[in-house]
C-alpha cells in the first residue's frame, strides 16, 4: 500500500461518531469526532468531552517511518512534531492508532503501557 492508498481509506474507513482508535494501553478506545481530510480529532478520555486533533501529515510521517525503519515510537513522532507532542502526548498513540485501525500496522506494548511502538502489520502464516 502506498500513501495515496492509506489517504483515500482514511478519509472513506476513519468515520467522526462510529471509528474508534485503539489506545497505547491496546485495550481502551479512543472516540473519533471529526475527520476533515486534513484533520482527525478524538476524544481524549471516556468521560470527556474534550479532544485533540492529528493530522493527516503526523499519519503520512508514521506510515514512512515504519515502511523504512520497520518501527515508528515516540521518539519518531517527536523528531518531526515535538511542539505538538509537548501539548499532547497521547498524539502519538491517536496516529500509531489509526494505522492499526486500518490493518497497516500492529501495536507492540509493554505490560505496563507506559511505553509502545508500532511495526508493520504481520501477516498470519496459512
Amino acid at each position: 500500500m502506498n500513501w495515496q492508498e492509506l489517504e483515500k481509506r482514511i478519509e472513506s474507513d476513519i468515520i467522526p461518531g462510529r471509528t474508534r482508535i485503539l489506545k497505547a494501553n491496546g485495550k481502551e478506545r479512543r472516540l473519533v469526532t471529526f475527520n476533515t481530510g486534513r484533520k482527525i480529532g478524538m476524544r481524549t478520555g471516556v468521560n470527556t468531552y474534550q479532544t485533540k486533533a492529528i493530522t493527516y501529515e503526523m499519519v503520512r510521517d508514521a506510515f514512512n517511518t515504519i515502511e523504512v525503519r520497520g518501527r515508528f515510537d515516540a521518539t519518531d513522532f517527536r523528531r518531526s512534531f515535538d511542539k505538538e507532542y509537548r501539548d499532547g502526548p497521547c498524539r502519538f498513540s491517536m496516529t500509531g492508532g489509526i494505522l492499526v485501525e486500518l490493518g497497516v500496522a500492529d501495536l507492540v506494548s509493554t505490560e505496563t503501557s507506559q511505553r509502545c511502538y508500532y511495526i508493520p502489520k504481520q501477516t498470519k502464516a496459512q
